[in-house]
């Protein structure tokens, strides 16, 4: 049973995240969502797709810590919390910037991390949680002129599998979900060319958040289309 639940979506302004946001309001989440311009997560909301647009930086752990404390004075306790937050910087890696480099980590591994951290706590406490990470086919085979972006997916699976472990007494589960090629703005941006929809990767979201059974916790669920 979904009623009552709610959830956190990063990035749920625009692709995968706002996908995700819509599919689990159509499941009865009340959903916040959480990205860096204001205008796209107050979109997502005036279409019927969350119940609450929330602007700010993943990489902010006061702005992280005010999302989960604002999320669960209006809707309740955070049920599900979806990292879906993420960039991509292209380019050789003797060409990338280490500012680029630690950018791209930053929001999107520090993120995750910073996120399933203030949330954690309220979860344990309440013996129940489900945490999806959104990672990338990038974090399991590994892409040329990516070098940022495939360490910071790699790095993802990597915080899964750590928190699916330091949770799993705790009756809190951790996934991540790994897309190839998905019809995206992101993906607009390389070579290559799109296999499957924002729309086919959220139901694999979904099916993890709210779905599959406990067990699944510390998998990674590679989606090629």
């Amino acid at each position: 049973m979904t009623a009552g639940r709610t959830a956190i979506v990063t990035g749920g302004g625009r692709g995968i995240g706002a996908a995700v946001a819509r599919a689990l309001t159509a499941r009865g989440l009340r959903v916040t969502v959480f990205a860096r311009t204001e205008a796209q997560v107050r979109a997502v909301v005036a279409e019927g797709g969350a119940a609450r647009a929330v602007a700010g930086d993943v990489r902010s752990a006061a702005a992280v810590e005010r999302l989960v404390a604002g999320h669960e004075a209006a809707l309740g306790p955070v049920d599900v919390l979806v990292n879906g937050a993420g960039i991509l910087a292209r380019g050789l890696a003797e060409h990338t910037a280490p500012e680029t480099f630690r950018e791209v980590l930053d929001v999107n591994l520090v993120g995750p991390f910073l996120c399933a951290r203030a949330a954690i706590p309220g979860m344990k406490a309440r013996g129940r949680g489900r945490i999806v990470n959104v990672a990338s086919i990038s974090g399991t085979i590994g892409t040329a002129e990516a070098a940022a972006y495939n360490a910071s997916k790699w790095g993802l699976i990597g915080l899964t599998r750590c928190l699916a472990e330091e949770l799993r007494d705790h009756g809190v589960q951790c996934v991540a979900v790994s897309p190839g090629s998905t019809d995206t703005e992101m993906l607009a941006r390389t070579p290559f060319p799109p296999r499957m929809s924002a729309d086919e990767v959220a139901r694999v979201v979904v099916f993890a958040a709210l779905d599959a059974p406990d067990a699944i916790t510390g998998a990674n669920l590679e989606v090629y289309g």
